[in-house]
């Protein structure tokens, strides 16, 4: 499908608006990405924020995007890195039909990326096809945003997942490029990530949720090289954290949360989107 193909769609669509305004529109987002997108994916992104649906793109052969540059609304994206963390598959029910999925951390050189596998692309987890520190690339993905405001990358049907390509390890950064430091978190620090070790287990407590299921928490003294947090480990997680501490008490948090405790100090909570990995220096 080419750019006027297009165009002329949004047209049809949307008869008030212009050929100069689309092309208005295209100059600005090429702006705004760098020009990093094709024409085509940036005018289904100008499709998409007018509400109009346009026809899918042909998939070919997909440049590799830096993480730091994705939007919500763009289809048809690829991206490379190392897997920092891998999350077990869930399952749900919908109101036609049943499915699973399973999330994904993943590393390039701008950041940490939250991934999201659909369905078949799951089994990809479920089969240990995908492990943390292997090199991927995911193509023909497409961004939302979370409920937290994060960019994410949703991997559906049509997409593919290379494991191990050419690509290297030490073409990414490190992980540690991208935590904070335990000395630098405040009220208003929301999602981070953590490296540190486990220097104190405070118990765990059961409670009862809003939904009169059983709930369980547990209190963590957590410490790096520049101070020491109590971390709020919450229900699955807890099982989690317990079983990798058997065999390492230093540990990644990725997508941890801070909140204020009601002592007026800062704690850190994980909880089902938190990635925690064992870590090993």
């Amino acid at each position: 499908m080419t750019t006027q193909t297009l165009i002329e769609e949004i047209q049809s669509k949307n008869p008030q608006i212009t050929h100069a305004q689309i092309s208005e529109r295209l100059a600005a987002e090429r702006i705004k990405t760098g020009g990093l997108l094709g024409d085509e994916t940036l005018l289904r992104l100008i499709a998409a924020k007018l509400g109009l649906q346009v026809q899918q793109i042909s998939f070919e052969n997909a440049s590799i995007l830096p993480s730091g540059r994705l939007f919500a609304g763009l289809y048809d994206v690829s991206i490379a890195g190392r897997l920092v963390a891998v999350s077990s598959v869930r399952t749900f029910q919908g109101e036609e039909k049943n499915g699973k999925f399973g999330t994904l951390m993943l590393g390039d050189n701008d950041g940490l990326l939250r991934v999201v596998l659909w369905n078949e692309k799951a089994e990809f987890i479920e089969t240990g096809g995908l492990k943390s520190g292997q090199t991927v690339r995911l193509l023909h993905g497409y961004t939302k945003v979370d409920r937290y405001g994060k960019i994410e990358l949703h991997l559906g049907s049509k997409s593919l997942i290379e494991v191990q390509p050419v690509t290297k390890l030490e073409d990414f950064s490190p992980i540690e490029k991208f935590t904070s430091k335990i000395a630098s978190l405040n009220a208003n620090s929301g999602s981070v990530h953590l490296i540190g070790t486990v220097k104190a287990v405070y118990g765990k407590n059961s409670f009862h949720k809003n939904d009169n299921s059983a709930g369980i928490v547990m209190r963590l003294a957590f410490r790096d090289d520049s101070g020491e947090v109590i971390v709020v480990v919450w229900n699955e997680k807890v099982e989690e954290i317990e079983r990798l501490l058997r065999e390492n008490p230093q540990l990644l948090l990725v997508n941890a949360r801070v909140k204020e405790s009601q002592k007026g100090s800062v704690e850190v909570h994980v909880d089902s989107n938190t990635f925690v990995v064992s870590h090993h220096k």
